[in-house]
């Protein structure tokens, strides 16, 4: 299986993905801070126990915890297509310019993977926050987990983009070396 994939849609997958760092993101971190009445939220945490997301829960109240939920299954859904697309379509197209790269197609699963737990994060902070009062049990202890696999596996994805770069680079500078010699 060989995937190439056409600089317009790298490129397009770039700009997709800035104009929802630079314009939506602000947009949505300032309503959900109006809406919930904070800006501390789950999954912008990279640590945090069951018991603390509880606790937001209940800072959050009634209305708040309504917000959160619209959130993570509106605007959350599309986020994690726009990082998964933007990170998944440079890492097809870096591989391209590594010889030798058959194994390396496999990294792609990486972002992949970083979305189902960003997924997994929101339905178990979903439940947390619908069920509060009550408490959520091993949900409420897992989706600490998954968002923090979702995290390292984000940051995990964009190092590798800058490890592929590197790597391009010294197939190029060992490449023209050879030439000069």
């Amino acid at each position: 299986m060989k995937t190439k994939i056409q600089w317009k849609w790298v490129i397009g997958a770039s700009v997709v993905f800035l104009l929802f760092l630079s314009f939506v993101l602000p947009q949505i971190a300032s309503y959900s801070s109006e809406a919930i009445g904070q800006s501390e939220s789950p999954d912008q945490s990279f640590l945090y126990s069951g018991s603390q997301l509880y606790d937001l829960a209940e800072s959050y109240g009634e209305g708040g915890r309504k917000t959160y939920i619209l959130l993570r299954w509106t605007f959350d859904l599309v986020w994690p297509v726009v990082y998964t697309l933007f990170l998944v379509v440079w890492t097809i197209k870096l591989v391209e310019y590594i010889p030798g790269n058959k194994r390396m197609r496999y990294l792609v699963f990486l972002p992949i993977m970083a979305a189902f737990f960003d997924l997994l994060e929101n339905i178990g902070a979903t439940i947390v926050m619908a069920r509060y009062p009550l408490e959520s049990g091993i949900i409420q202890t897992l989706t600490p987990v998954a968002t923090f696999i979702k995290w390292n596996m984000v940051l995990g994805s964009f190092l590798l983009l800058l490890f592929l770069m590197i790597k391009i680079l010294i197939v190029k500078i060992k490449k023209r070396l050879k030439d000069k010699n």
